[in-house]
């Protein structure tokens, strides 16, 4: 018998997407599952939709809670959890057959804590997209592993395609009410590991909602985000010094990289409130550590956005220049 991976599945107003998430997990070739449905006070039919995934599938456990957003769902998962490795599903999102499967045979021929795959977006809920079956396999130490995260090589800002050793998951829990929780979390968790695993096979598939208000409107949220990177940051000077720069870089980055989507997004009276806190953000970052050994033409860049930010992100909107 294999040990028991717990998989956590936050479930939000999703009753369109919800049987076909489940479905996916429920077919795993990697059978011994615990299957943690969180109904967090969702106002649709979920909540019943969940209860009858049980009665069909006894791996299936489901906790019924008031609304608190995803990062508190998946908190209530994993404190319930008791396998001996954790995973996370986005309850509109599926993952391929033999996820959990290869995950856990990667993690056991490296001796890791944790493993990684790489995602795929789709739009069409008929069929899911062509990818490879080629694969590359990489192990990270610690350091090496939060490189990745920071610049987003192999490792990256999210949660769901990420296998985990359940006492390093319970050790680190999401930070509640913000809606960028997958920046910190897969960073604190990397900063605990000896090693990592991370295969370019892709084993999950999320779905691109049509109409995302992240692709159409700039709220205050999105500044949860910029907060979220601050603190990585800062937290990275506190335990990985060697790695600060990088970290401030991806700070600094986002910041013009969200001055640069603001542009392209309809005004509204907020508008030019965020184009001045997203450059004050910008420059109250160390820019002596986030340009130190990059490339000239990425220094500049840099250097012209503390100046002239509304030219120098003009111009990158009109060459397409990082999006």
């Amino acid at each position: 018998m294999k040990p028991l991976i717990s998989v956590i599945v936050p479930v939000y107003n999703v009753e369109e997407y919800l049987d076909a998430c489940v479905q996916s997990i429920v077919d795993q070739t990697y059978s011994d599952l615990e299957i943690v449905l969180v109904d967090d006070g969702s106002p649709d039919a979920c909540g019943a939709m969940c209860d009858e995934w049980a009665k069909k599938d006894e791996r299936i456990r489901v906790i019924h809670k008031e609304n608190g957003g995803q990062a508190e769902a998946r908190n209530v998962g994993i404190q319930q959890a008791t396998g001996e490795y954790i995973g996370f599903v986005d309850s509109d999102d599926v993952i391929a057959a033999d996820m959990f499967w290869h995950l856990y045979e990667l993690l056991q021929q490296h001796d890791a804590q944790i493993v990684g795959c790489r995602m795929a977006m789709y739009d069409d809920r008929s069929q899911l997209p062509k990818v490879s079956d080629e694969e590359e396999i990489t192990v990270f130490d610690r350091i090496d592993a939060v490189k990745s995260q920071l610049s987003e090589t192999h490792f990256a800002n999210t949660v769901p395609n990420l296998l985990i050793k359940s006492d390093i998951a319970k050790a680190v829990p999401f930070d509640v009410g913000k809606i960028h929780e997958d920046i910190l979390w897969p960073f604190r968790v990397l900063c605990r590991v000896e090693r990592a695993v991370y295969t370019t096979k892709v084993l999950y598939f999320y779905y691109q909602r049509p109409g995302s208000t992240m692709n159409t409107v700039y709220t205050e949220k999105r500044f949860d985000g910029i907060e979220a990177l601050r603190q990585r940051a800062i937290e990275t000077k506190e335990t990985i010094p060697e790695l600060f720069g990088c970290a401030e870089r991806q700070y600094m980055g986002a910041c013009m990289y969200q001055y640069q989507l603001l542009a392209r997004l309809p005004k509204n009276d907020q508008y030019p409130s965020f184009q001045k806190r997203l450059h004050k953000e910008f420059r109250s970052g160390d820019y002596a550590a986030a340009t130190k050994g990059i490339r000239f033409k990425y220094r500049i860049w840099y250097a012209l956005f503390r100046i002239m930010p509304n030219v120098t992100v003009g111009v990158r909107n009109l060459l397409k220049i990082g999006f």
